[in-house]
């Protein structure tokens, strides 16, 4: 009884951590690419859909040729002139310095440097979890 006991626990306790690394990867995934859409559709397209949206456009570009191109044109040349104007922005604040009477000749600071090894750390043991938790699951489905 008591070694049925263990085994229970030991398999609820990977349940937990299972279910919880899914939950940690769902949010990190969410957290990098965006809220995952909760409707139930598909992005799978039929022949026959697929074939009506292929003529439709063959027949909008015919009708809208002249007129596509020089609104493309126009909205090109908008496009480029805010990029300049981004390109601009961000050299004029790079340029500035973090703090005023203070040089960054001596180096990138001491936090810096430990937060991003700390963070390299961190991102490396939740991959290598995420693979564990994948493994896991071949080993037993497959």
């Amino acid at each position: 009884m008591k070694g049925a006991f263990k085994w229970i626990l030991l398999g609820g306790v990977l349940v937990f951590i299972v279910l919880y690394g899914i939950e940690m990867s769902s949010s990190g995934i969410e957290r990098i690419y965006g809220p995952i859409e909760k409707n139930n559709s598909s992005s799978v397209i039929s022949e026959e859909d697929r074939y009506n949206l292929a003529s439709s456009d063959e027949e909008s570009t015919t009708v809208k040729s002249s007129g596509l191109t020089t609104e493309a044109d126009r909205k090109i040349a908008e496009l480029e002139k805010e990029l300049k104007e981004v390109r601009k922005i961000a050299e004029q604040n790079g340029r500035h310095e973090r703090l005023p009477g203070l040089s960054s000749d001596n180096g990138e600071p001491t936090v810096n440097k430990f937060a991003d090894g700390t963070a390299g750390l961190l991102q490396s043991v939740s991959n290598s979890g995420i693979r564990f938790i994948a493994s896991l699951f071949g080993s037993v489905t497959g």
